[in-house]
């Protein structure tokens, strides 16, 4: 009696010391058919543990301990030091513990018995579910299953692994709080920073919530931080009662690599896409290629429709990241408040018009590959600073959030203006410049290698006849001398856009002279020599050009406004005493 009291005892303090789990699943089927057994018997012992193999305590029949430790854990090591308790291992998964004489023990082995039978008769008959879970494992996103008091009750592999969870038979039955707080785990949600699960609130209102992106960060580990999103379900009885919740959970990079391929990320060109046989271009290309397979940031410098994009996605896919992304970003694009949310992202709500899901920045989207800042000299001053923080210690931090993201991006920029202008005007920082300028490519204009106008003519006709699967036409010998003596402003995209035209214009497979006069002019320039005017007087043409173009876009919002000088105003975007002002300078326009 004094031994089954200290027995007692030492199991209560063992249950006392470890947490209570809720038992469900296969340990949950056992244990309701342990019970079963036990009442059709009715075994002669007053002293009976029904356990797993690691000591879960799934049902116990001792008058002094009642069912209360049923949950609790027990060191059955520990428990092997007394002679007086018997054994019973034959299951698998199971274990029976009695104190009992040899012909009690007959009774507890048949109960054991039968129970390995109906184990096995079940384990045939559910092929179909344990398939289902067997597919459900193979699934690479997190699949979490819990009850309307946040216990954990299914879990796949992938869920185990973003939680660094060594078993899942140890987490199922708990409070996800406990799991998160065992495995030394924190997790923080990207929009506030809050430590406290989100879930809750579903649970409590049952109200789906998706995208809802937190950092898990192990603390007792080695392994770097993950960012994901979740996608949680309530789950609703009839009666519409909350009952429990399916979560679905995504990576930060599977998220990126969706946004990626919606978006088309990708560099289509490469240094083949780059025609031209004269010495200028093809020094530039061989200059970028050994350029390609440097880490550094790269600024590409031109006048605009020289190709700066063209270079920058052929060096992409010329370089060791030409297996990630190439995401490009035009900073002429958007406005002083956009640009750094374009770039950084932000967490939902973050301002006014935010969408409540965030947005994925730039940087983020070019992890491991290359962003590409074109116009880069447009840049608000503000913003600049911002920049290169980010190109300092290659972290972003969303708008709205306090955590910072690491990066891994190769930086290329292009800008047709000269940097090293405005930083002496005040209008580009100095400690920007040098960040983007340690590998630079000035791209040279069209008329300074006009060796390479046949060449290009002849690529965009044969592009112009592609769609219509037709013979590419020609350029008829008085047309090749407007051509070689045109100017070509608009560099290479000029040209491309001339040839286009005059390929529709004529109707006959010699493009002429006059076809292809009509098709320079109707770009809005000129048609001239090589200038020989001096650059005060170029400068002179253009400012008239830019009036002119001033005082169509008034004529042509006031017609659209039926002369309302307020709408009109609204309409471009200017200040009623701006538009008075236009209206005074461009009248003789």
């Amino acid at each position: 009696m004094e031994t089954t009291n200290t027995l007692i005892t030492h199991i209560k303090e063992m249950a006392l010391t470890s947490g209570h789990r809720q038992i469900t699943g296969s340990a949950a089927l056992a244990r309701n058919l342990f019970q079963f057994l036990c009442a059709q018997s009715e075994p002669p012992t007053k002293f009976m543990l029904f356990c797993r193999q690691d000591g879960l305590v799934l049902h116990c029949k001792a008058a002094a301990l009642g069912d209360e430790i049923a949950g609790h854990t027990l060191n059955l090591t520990a428990l092997g030091k007394y002679d007086e308790l018997h054994f019973f291992r034959e299951a698998e998964d199971y274990i029976i513990i009695s104190l009992c004489s040899h012909q009690e023990s007959a009774v507890v082995a048949r109960i054991q018995k039968d129970l390995i039978t109906l184990l096995e008769m079940i384990n045939k008959d559910e092929s179909n579910s344990r398939h289902l879970l067997h597919c459900l494992n193979s699934v690479k996103n997190a699949i979490s299953i819990y009850d309307e008091n946040a216990t954990l009750l299914y879990a796949n592999t992938s869920f185990c692994k973003d939680l660094s969870i060594p078993n899942l038979e140890d987490a199922l039955g708990r409070n996800i709080n406990d799991v998160i707080r065992d495995i030394g785990a924190k997790v923080h949600s990207m929009e506030d920073n809050s430590s406290s699960l989100k879930m809750m609130d579903v649970l409590k209102n049952g109200e789906e919530v998706i995208d809802w992106e937190v950092r898990i960060e192990p603390v007792d580990s080695q392994e770097a931080s993950k960012l994901v999103s979740n996608d949680m379900y309530p789950v609703l009885d009839d009666a519409g009662k909350v009952k429990g919740m399916v979560e679905l959970t995504h990576s930060r990079q599977q998220d990126i690599k969706r946004t990626r391929k919606i978006m088309g990320f990708a560099a289509e060109y490469t240094f083949h896409d780059i025609v031209g046989a004269s010495k200028a271009i093809k020094e530039k290309i061989r200059t970028a290629k050994e350029y390609a397979s440097s880490p550094f940031n790269f600024l590409i410098t031109g006048e605009s429709g020289v190709g700066k994009e063209l270079f920058a996605q052929s060096i992409h896919n010329y370089s060791p990241r030409r297996k990630g992304p190439f995401v490009a970003l035009n900073c002429a694009n958007f406005s002083d408040g956009l640009i750094e949310s374009e770039l950084f992202g932000y967490v939902g709500g973050a301002f006014t018009g935010a969408s409540k899901n965030g947005q994925i920045g730039k940087f983020e989207l070019a992890d491991g590959g290359t962003l590409f800042l074109d116009e880069v000299g447009e840049l608000p001053l503000h913003f600049q600073s911002k920049l290169l923080r980010v190109l300092e210690t290659w972290m972003v931090t969303r708008i709205g959030s306090s955590k910072q993201i690491p990066v891994n991006v190769r930086l290329i920029t292009a800008t047709n203006r000269n940097l090293a202008e405005m930083v002496e005007e005040g209008l580009f920082r100095q400690d920007l410049y040098y960040r983007l300028q340690v590998l630079t490519l000035e791209i040279p204009p069209l008329r300074d290698r006009k060796d390479d106008l046949v060449l290009l003519s002849d690529t965009f006709l044969s592009q112009a006849a592609a769609p219509y699967r037709d013979t590419p036409k020609i350029l008829s010998s008085q047309a090749k001398k407007i051509l070689m003596s045109y100017d070509w402003p608009g560099n290479v995209r000029e040209l491309r856009n001339v040839i286009t035209r005059a390929t529709v214009l004529s109707k006959s497979k010699i493009i002429s002279k006059e076809i292809l006069e009509e098709s320079i002019a109707s770009k809005g320039y000129m048609l001239k020599a090589i200038s020989t005017d001096t650059p005060a007087e170029r400068v002179k043409q253009k400012l008239a050009e830019i009036d002119n173009a001033y005082a169509s876009l008034l004529k042509e919002a006031l017609e659209l406004t039926a002369g309302n000088k307020k709408e009109a105003a609204e309409l471009i975007g200017v200040s009623r005493n701006t538009f008075y002002r236009m209206l005074e300078k461009y009248n003789d326009n």
